[in-house]
């Protein structure tokens, strides 16, 4: 069923695109060349609106590297109680890939030092597939976010006690 349903949109966006191309060769491609920009059209927006998908796995992969996540000297942090300093959430701007970052502060209850920084990533995809109108809530070809296991085994390999205000 859920491959019906996908041929059919596959089908209608054949169409939508299809449409786009031949509007445009009409009125903006003189007379000798519109087959050869109808064709390349067709194909730039077919293959277009995934592409950045795609090339935006390449960013997520960056942005998802284990040693961006997880800041903290494993020294200052053994046997220590720490609580919220700060949850910065930002938008990543200037990038093809529209993600939002939230970085978690944990600072020393005694002396208030910044001891671990811990930095979420969430994804909502491509910006083409965005502008298009497929605005869904997470990528279509990967998964959206990226957190780290390392996190919740930091507080039992060093002894870290966390305390909630």
């Amino acid at each position: 069923m859920s491959a019906l349903v996908v041929l059919i949109f596959i089908g209608i966006w054949m169409l939508i695109i299809h449409g786009i191309s031949y509007l445009i060769v009409k009125y903006l491609v003189p007379e000798g060349r519109r087959v050869r920009w109808y064709f390349g059209l067709l194909v730039f927006f077919m293959f277009g609106t995934f592409a950045d998908e795609f090339l935006d796995q390449y960013q997520k992969r960056e942005m998802c590297k284990p040693e961006n996540l997880l800041i903290f000297d494993p020294e200052k942090v053994r046997g220590k109680t720490v609580v919220l300093r700060g949850n910065i959430s930002r938008e990543v701007l200037m990038t093809p890939v529209i993600a939002h970052v939230s970085n978690i502060l944990l600072e020393d209850i005694v002396t208030g030092e910044l001891l671990i920084t811990y930095k979420r990533v969430f994804i909502k995809g491509g910006w083409l597939s965005h502008l298009i109108g497929f605005n869904s809530s997470s990528p279509l070809t990967y998964d959206g976010s990226c957190t780290l296991i390392e996190y919740k085994q930091l507080f039992h390999e060093f002894n870290v006690k966390e305390i909630y205000r």
